[in-house]
């Protein structure tokens, strides 16, 4: 699910939900109707979308907040923000969070933001170009879905402010130290940033990713994914391209 293999995810957790216990069938059962809520969204079924959501929160309700290592007061957080999504007329939906610890077990921030991007570019060659990172994937090296290529981002620290979570995730990802620029090109549970490099600027990678690479808008559109990944590039370089640069963060 992490990944964003709703589908595939779906099936694993139907697997699961035929096998458990009686006690545990609606928490299976509940990250089954997760998993088809998302996926529904990404076809653009609204309707299938809504009632998994409806579903998820009922079988899910009386898990809270913990079971089996998902933090599902965090999940359904991620649920009723998608039900908001979907009652205002977007199927673009923040992925669900199942955890309230980052990869290498810092806790996170529970609250809104709850990390941000920062899209860093340079003219190199008479272009711009756009810094993307590959993260690691353990046993597939080549896996190039959703979130496996994404400019330097991560989650926020619980009392961290955005501004400093945008500066730590830079240097600890890429090395760099750069001054940042909020936008307004984000969400209300992920921020974007601007920063600027020089055209030799040395990265030097985390653990966290493999390699890197300088692209053109399109191709990180392309290969940055899922779509909301890519369109916060597209929205930087447009701003950029229009000579305006990047407007203060809302708030």
């Amino acid at each position: 699910m992490r990944r964003g293999e709703y589908f595939e995810a779906h099936e694993s957790f139907e697997d699961v939900w035929r096998a458990a216990d009686p006690a545990e069938k609606d928490f299976f059962q509940g990250l089954v109707h997760v998993t088809v809520a998302w996926y529904q969204a990404r076809r653009g079924n609204r309707t299938g979308c809504e009632r998994q959501l409806a579903k998820a929160q009922r079988r899910l309700a009386a898990f809270v907040p913990e079971h089996r290592g998902v933090d599902v007061a965090l999940l359904l957080t991620s649920v009723e923000n998608a039900v908001q999504t979907v009652a205002a007329g977007s199927l673009d939906l923040f992925p669900p969070l199942l955890s309230s610890t980052t990869w290498d077990d810092r806790p996170l921030a529970r609250e809104a933001p709850y990390g941000c991007s920062v899209v860093v570019w340079r003219c190199h060659g008479g272009k711009r170009e756009y810094l993307v990172l590959h993260r690691r994937a353990p046993g597939d090296a080549a896996y190039e879905g959703d979130w496996a290529w994404t400019p330097p981002s991560g989650a926020r620290l619980p009392g961290e402010s955005l501004d400093q979570a945008a500066r730590r995730e830079l240097h600890e990802e890429t090395g760099l130290r750069l001054p940042i620029e909020g936008t307004d090109l984000g969400r209300d549970e992920w921020a974007v940033y601007v920063a600027e490099a020089p055209s030799g600027a040395a990265i030097v990678l985390d653990a966290e990713h493999d390699r890197f690479r300088w692209v053109d808008a399109d191709e990180a559109e392309r290969i940055c994914l899922p779509a909301m990944v890519g369109t916060s590039i597209g929205a930087v370089e447009r701003r950029l391209s229009s000579g305006h640069g990047s407007s203060p963060r809302n708030g």
